[in-house]
């Protein structure tokens, strides 16, 4: 397990307020605590490995001990990681990410953009929307390696989530609804799904047992969500 040795500076963007870090691998990472929640904080856990699973380029992550003294003297950080001695959501720090734009968007792979929309339908994401007036598409691009970093899932899983009423606003529904399928599409996620769901109980047991505490039942919840898509309701809106 990873500590926090070093707070750095809170973050320019994100309702979470997350902080910059350094970890005791002596890598940087943006950290989010108390803030987000219990249920935030698993929701990004969860997503970052469902994502890396399904080959989206989300950064490596970690659940990391944020130690009490590095907060002692810093009122600005504790009013937002709490008071230490806690466990801390932490996403590494990739350098030279630029936010996409509705023109930067329109660059992104057919092939990725599509995995991304069916991820954020699979999570009940709403929270990745843009139109060519903007939006909070929370996915970044890094000139030097071409890749589209998709970030932020602390509001994933909502159980007021409407997919008819918030998925024409979705950075990659062009993307999705553009184009016409091939006849194995729905065989192909389905694989790609289960093996991503097969895998999450046990990446689920490596949580903190603190957040689990706070959120009591809540994974049983988002493995219900996930099995959705063994139903034929679950793919009838996406055709």
């Amino acid at each position: 397990m990873l500590d926090v040795i070093e707070i750095q500076q809170k973050a320019s963007q994100g309702r979470t307020e997350p902080y910059l870090c350094r970890l005791s691998d002596n890598k940087r990472y943006y950290v989010k605590g108390p803030q987000a929640g219990a249920k935030g904080l698993i929701n990004e856990a969860v997503c970052a490995y469902l994502g890396s699973a399904l080959q989206l380029d989300v950064p490596a992550h970690c659940c990391a001990y944020l130690p009490q003294g590095l907060l002692r003297f810093d009122d600005a950080a504790s009013r937002v990681l709490g008071d230490g001695d806690s466990m801390v959501f932490a996403s590494e720090l990739v350098p030279d990410l630029l936010e996409v734009t509705p023109t930067s968007v329109l660059t992104m792979p057919e092939q990725y953009a599509r995995d991304l929309f069916l991820f954020d339908y699979w999570i009940r994401n709403e929270d990745r929307t843009m139109t060519e007036n903007g939006g909070n598409p929370n996915l970044f691009y890094r000139a030097a390696s071409k890749q589209y970093v998709v970030l932020d899932h602390n509001l994933a899983f909502d159980s007021g989530y409407d997919f008819n009423a918030n998925a024409n606003v979705h950075l990659a529904y062009n993307a999705w609804f553009g184009a016409q399928h091939d006849a194995l599409w729905r065989p192909h996620y389905s694989a790609k799904l289960a093996i991503a769901l097969q895998g999450l109980p046990q990446y689920a047991a490596t949580l903190p047992p603190a957040w689990l505490e706070a959120a009591p039942g809540y994974l049983a919840e988002i493995n219900d969500t996930l099995s959705l898509f063994n139903s034929d309701e679950f793919w009838e809106v996406l055709i």
